[in-house]
């Protein structure tokens, strides 16, 4: 049993509630690929205390990685062009910025913050994209 209760504890749980198991159920085995199923609640916590985020901008960010894993994304831009596309921006008003990669060329993306804590849930890396010169939240 003492494997269970760390299970619990490591979820923010408790071993004794009998409807631990079907609330995690509901939120980590449910459609969308999110970072919660990939994290215990004490690595949210870590994550979100490192980057000193708010509840606000962490369900920003799972929002924002559940869209990279549900299309199956392999590139960090593809999600900007999916959320602008989609006009989605709205939703991330945490994160998001204008992002200048020289050569005239601006776009919309997330923050220099935002994007090394994305690449460091989804373990990918920036790619060989135009570096950054410089990012305008809005």
């Amino acid at each position: 049993m003492g494997d269970y209760s760390d299970f619990c504890e490591s979820y923010g749980g408790c071993a004794s509630d009998p409807d631990f198991m079907d609330k995690w159920l509901g939120q980590y085995a449910s459609g969308s690929e999110s970072i919660s199923k990939l994290l215990s609640k004490k690595e949210e916590l870590h994550f979100k205390s490192e980057y000193g985020l708010s509840d606000k901008a962490w369900e920003q960010v799972k929002e924002y990685v559940s869209i990279y894993r549900d299309n199956s994304f392999t590139k960090h831009h593809e999600v900007n062009n999916y959320i602008t596309n989609k006009g989605l921006w709205g939703r991330f008003t945490e994160m998001r910025s204008m992002n200048d990669h020289g050569n005239e060329k601006v776009v919309r993306g997330i923050t220099r913050m935002y994007f090394k804590l994305i690449c460091e849930l989804l373990d990918i890396t920036g790619g060989d994209g135009d570096p950054l010169k410089k990012a305008e939240r809005y």
